[in-house]
Order: C-alpha cells, then sequence, then structure tokens
C-alpha cells in the first residue's frame, strides 16, 4: 500500500470544540482508509508519531486528534507528513465560538476530576490564549473551517464523506492565500482579550514563523504547563485513569446565556492533578 495517496488530516480547535467525534467517527466508518492519532489514548507523544509513521508506511491516512492550536504543534506533524511521498496534508478548523465549548465544560463538572467549572475554564482559556490560526505559511495543501452548524455529535458516513469531499475540493493552498479566519478568535480580539501580542492583533493572521521541531520545546519553555504537555504527554504530566473520549466530545450542548469567559489564566490546574481532565478535555 506504499504508493498510495495518503492524507495527513491535522484537527485544529478547542477544547471540546468537536475534534474527537468527528476523528472517532471518521475511523469507526472507514477503518479500511484512515487511522485516528489520539495522545490521551496512546499516552505520549513519541508514541503517537509512532503510529502515525507506521500507519502511513502501511497506506493509511492519518488524523491527528489534538488541539493544534499553534504552528509550532502543526508543523510537527506536517514535517512527519513530508518525510513520505505522495501525501498531502490537510486541515479541518472547528470554529466552534468559545461560549459554545464553555458551556460543554459546565456540564461536565460532574466528572470526577473536574472540580469546578471555573477550573474546566482556565484550562480552556489558556488554550483560547495561545491559539494561533493555521496560515498559508505552514505548508499545508488544503483547509477548511466547520462552524457549529456544520458539526454533530453523531457522524453518519454520509456525513463524514461530505466533509472529506469538502476538504479535497477546498482550493490549493498557495504562499498568497487568505487562511480560514476563526470567528471566535476575531471577537476575543476585539473584546479586548487579545490571544497574543499586540502586533499579532494588528496583524492577526499575518506571516508566523514555524519554529522546527527541535526548537519547539525551548520556545515553549521546558518547565511551562504546555511544554509539559508537548514533550511528556498527559500520560506523563497527569494521573493515569481511564476515560471515554468519544462519549465526551460527541456531546451536543448549547450555549446558553452567553458565558462569561474572563476567568485567570494564570491559574491553571496543579500538573499533579487530574490526567482524566486532560483527557476529557481534548487537550491532545
Amino acid at each position: 500500500m506504499s504508493d498510495v495517496e495518503r492524507v495527513v488530516l491535522i484537527l485544529v480547535g478547542l477544547v471540546g470544540s468537536g475534534k474527537t467525534a468527528f476523528a472517532t467517527a471518521l475511523q469507526h466508518h472507514f477503518p479500511n482508509r484512515w487511522r485516528r492519532c489520539n495522545q490521551d489514548e496512546l499516552g505520549n507523544r513519541r508514541q503517537v508519531e509512532a503510529l502515525a509513521r507506521d500507519s502511513l508506511r502501511k497506506g493509511f491516512s492519518v488524523c491527528i486528534d489534538r488541539t493544534n492550536i499553534d504552528e509550532s504543534q502543526r508543523a510537527h506533524w506536517i514535517n512527519i507528513a513530508r518525510e513520505f511521498s505522495n501525501t498531502s496534508v490537510w486541515i479541518i478548523v472547528f470554529d466552534t465560538p468559545y461560549d459554545v465549548c464553555a458551556s460543554r465544560l459546565r456540564d461536565r463538572t460532574s466528572h470526577p476530576t473536574i472540580h469546578s467549572f471555573e477550573q474546566g475554564l482556565s484550562i480552556l482559556s489558556r488554550f483560547a490564549n495561545d491559539f494561533r490560526p493555521p496560515t498559508a505559511e505552514e505548508d499545508f495543501n488544503r483547509i477548511i473551517s466547520l462552524e457549529l452548524s456544520d458539526t454533530k455529535p453523531d457522524y453518519s458516513a454520509l456525513d463524514i464523506s461530505i466533509i472529506l469531499e469538502r476538504v479535497r475540493s477546498s482550493a490549493v493552498v498557495s504562499g498568497g492565500s487568505t487562511p480560514v479566519r476563526t470567528s471566535w478568535a476575531e471577537r476575543r480580539r476585539a473584546s479586548g482579550r487579545g490571544l497574543h501580542t499586540k502586533a499579532d492583533n494588528r496583524r492577526p493572521y499575518g506571516d508566523r514563523h514555524i519554529t522546527s521541531d527541535s526548537s519547539t520545546d525551548s520556545a515553549r519553555g521546558a518547565n511551562s504547563f504546555f511544554g509539559k504537555l508537548w514533550e511528556q504527554g498527559t500520560g506523563v504530566v497527569f494521573q493515569t485513569q481511564s476515560s471515554g473520549t468519544s462519549a465526551v466530545e460527541a456531546s451536543s450542548i448549547e450555549a446558553g446565556g452567553g458565558l462569561a469567559t474572563n476567568y485567570d489564566t494564570q491559574n491553571s490546574p496543579p500538573l499533579e492533578e487530574a490526567r482524566y481532565l486532560s483527557d476529557s478535555l481534548g487537550v491532545d
């Protein structure tokens, strides 16, 4: 199967945006073509790399089921794709509104490792603050954005096929292309909760320098929350418990009356707490 056309499909979105529901359905309905790669289930990043490479060698396409919130995370999987001939890189951005993601976390507070709604929002807010949308300079081939109305708690084979065809028929991305825009991120910037620096706010979709894999860890900081998640995997950073990711992300909850989103992003949960929290939020 080594000569068949393969795809590395990178999912991008906040925790609770619906990535795992899609990825689980993709492999379920098309097991002869697709392999889902999820760090929470595999234990650490190196296991995800191994599964992705092994699947590509066997001719499968792979779906990277993580938040992939910035270009350095996405570049890692793009670089793996470029190790294989006849392999395209597709991106699906889940443009689920921030308040909807927060609402889903609100209804997960009965989870044994989510001790409060505020704790869940702290994780969500930190990811939102670090989010950088894909840009054309990232060397992927095709990209689409799914709005909330495009997603479902349970996808049929036809639903998945329609979405894949949307990606396949989308314009080929070139250096001068306009990237997919994320409405929730733009609203967040406009509200004064800028995702990055003032320079980023002036050109939120401007050129981005993609760091090489070797420099990623230093850029993140070896002792930072996200640095530890990226390098060690949630299986190391958080306590081990079993999880049910497909059921969690598949829940469909309306946003309700609009939730406050300006929680303190400096107070993330202690790293020794709640591996299952990370699993249920879809961190990886």
